[in-house]
């Protein structure tokens, strides 16, 4: 059994959950285009590895060979009940909050990636792929608009990029989708 520096574990996660969400693990700050950091080979990887530290840190950082999906139990669906409204935030936060009265349990959670591929095949999110780069990024379609997602524009040395946002409305959305998903 070996167990892990804890503070040093948190520094890690934090690093890797920058990089699947295209910023720069050190400044926080957008990374350029052409960044290998933005290949979605390597972003699903860096979710992956996130998910296997999280797991790690549930544990207090000890490694004890036992498989952890195996004592993974349902997401308590009435946890969904405890959600409201702060403020306009990206589905990455909306979901931290979502899952942040279980936090401490090992459940079962809906990732960002599943949450927004339901909302692309249901018509809400498109992605399209930059002509220049290659790479896929998602925009919001007219029924997005619809529910409450917008789009706000952001700077980051002398570059402009456009960011996801929920207002209230689409973040109760999300959560009536979350319980539909929790439900099958």
């Amino acid at each position: 059994m070996e167990q892990f520096d804890l503070k040093k574990l948190d520094v890690a996660i934090k690093y890797v959950e920058r990089i699947t969400e295209g910023l720069n693990p050190v400044n926080n700050q957008p990374v350029g285009n052409d960044e290998a950091m933005m290949n979605p080979n390597v972003i699903r990887c860096m979710q992956f590895i996130k998910q296997v530290l999280e797991s790690v840190r549930e544990n207090d950082g000890v490694i004890n060979g036992k498989a952890r999906c195996e004592e993974m139990k349902p997401f308590p669906i009435e946890a969904l009940d405890l959600f409201q409204y702060q403020e306009d935030k990206s589905i990455k936060h909306v979901l931290e909050q979502i899952y942040k009265p279980v936090e401490k349990m090992n459940v079962k959670r809906i990732s960002v990636m599943t949450v927004n591929a339901c909302l692309r095949d249901e018509g809400y999110l498109a992605d399209v792929i930059h002509p220049e780069t290659g790479r896929a990024r998602k925009v919001l379609t007219e029924k997005g608009k619809s529910i409450g997602i917008y789009e706000v524009e952001k700077f980051y040395d002398g570059n402009s990029y456009q960011a996801i946002l929920y207002n209230k409305n689409a973040q109760e959305f999300v959560v009536k989708k979350l319980r539909e998903m929790l439900s099958k």
